[in-house]
């Protein structure tokens, strides 16, 4: 009896340690799957262009060029549960030398700085009450060329800041809608030269300018057709203490064109209308609506770390 024992004890002991491996190994693979969600998504573009023109005994007559222009476009989200963190930077300059070399005159084709973070917490599967702010203005010196010895820009001059709080509706990842009854929006004018003649519509000699109203601010980016991008976002923004009711408008958009991997032709517009900024003109100075495009081909290279984790 006591052998008989012993030998049961013993069957069960060694048929009990491998399921307590397989045990083992499916608790660990369980915690592997949990620890591989991946709170951020992080997705960006980078873009080099470049053209070049030279004449030489050239009859219809010309004149040697060379431009370059780079994009960057960089999205990092953050999601924990309820919980997110939004960040979105736009960086963008371009240049061109006209004339022979010894005498080349540099023009700015393109300058933008741009970043907007936002932290939001869910509502519901589709809303989320969210704090937001948008800071954008350039690189370097603009000018109104041919005349380039006087800046009419610097960076800071203008710089915008918008922040606010509000509801943002995400119906989809490649749309969202923020709106924001409460958002105070500020000019900055970092020149004492700019300040002084009271530019981009601050008061003269002052270096900011504070408003407080509504703010809207709609982001579209999606493949729409095979190797065709499309990102745009448009804002809206209206004063309650100053003419409510004219609204100022930044709307840009991105069109990609994607050849191969490396290899894609970028079509960039942005259109602005601000009622305090004055254009010059010959009947005085006016607002105007300010249009700007820039079309690229060149070397273009795309990363991205998609997250695995859901929205809750």
């Amino acid at each position: 009896m006591l052998l008989l024992a012993g030998v049961l004890w013993t069957g069960m002991a060694m048929g009990q340690d491998p399921i307590d491996k397989v045990a083992t190994k499916l608790d660990r693979s369980e915690l592997n799957v949990k620890d591989s969600v991946r709170p951020w998504t992080i997705l960006g573009t980078a873009t080099v262009n470049i053209n070049q023109a030279t004449f030489t005994n050239w009859a219809s007559g010309g004149q040697n060029s060379f431009g370059a222009g780079a994009l960057f476009n960089l999205k990092a989200d953050y999601r924990r549960q309820k919980s997110s963190w939004k960040n979105t930077i736009d960086l963008a300059y371009g240049f061109q030398l006209l004339g022979k070399s010894s005498a080349a005159r540099f023009t700015k084709t393109d300058d933008k700085v741009e970043y907007t973070t936002s932290y939001g917490y869910a509502l519901g599967k589709h809303w989320d009450v969210t704090l937001l702010a948008n800071v954008r203005t350039q690189f370097t010196n603009g000018y109104n060329y041919p005349n380039d010895s006087v800046a009419i820009s610097k960076f800071m001059a203008p710089g915008y800041v918008v922040a606010g709080i509000g509801i943002n509706y995400v119906p989809a990842e490649f749309f969202t809608l923020y709106v924001s009854p409460a958002a105070g929006r500020f000019t900055f004018v970092e020149d004492d030269t700019l300040s002084a003649h009271g530019d981009f519509g601050v008061e003269k000699g002052k270096r900011m300018k504070g408003e407080f109203g509504a703010y809207v601010r709609a982001v579209f980016n999606k493949e729409v057709f095979k190797n065709v991008t499309v990102n745009t976002s448009v804002e809206l923004f209206s004063d309650y203490l100053h003419k409510f009711g004219n609204v100022d408008v930044n709307w840009n958009v991105l069109v990609g064109l994607k050849v191969n991997k490396w290899l894609s032709t970028t079509i960039n517009t942005q259109l602005i209308y601000d009622d305090d900024v004055r254009i010059k003109t010959p009947k005085g100075d006016v607002p105007r609506t300010q249009f700007k495009e820039v079309i690229g081909v060149g070397l273009s290279y795309a990363f991205h770390q998609r997250k695995q984790g859901k929205r809750e």
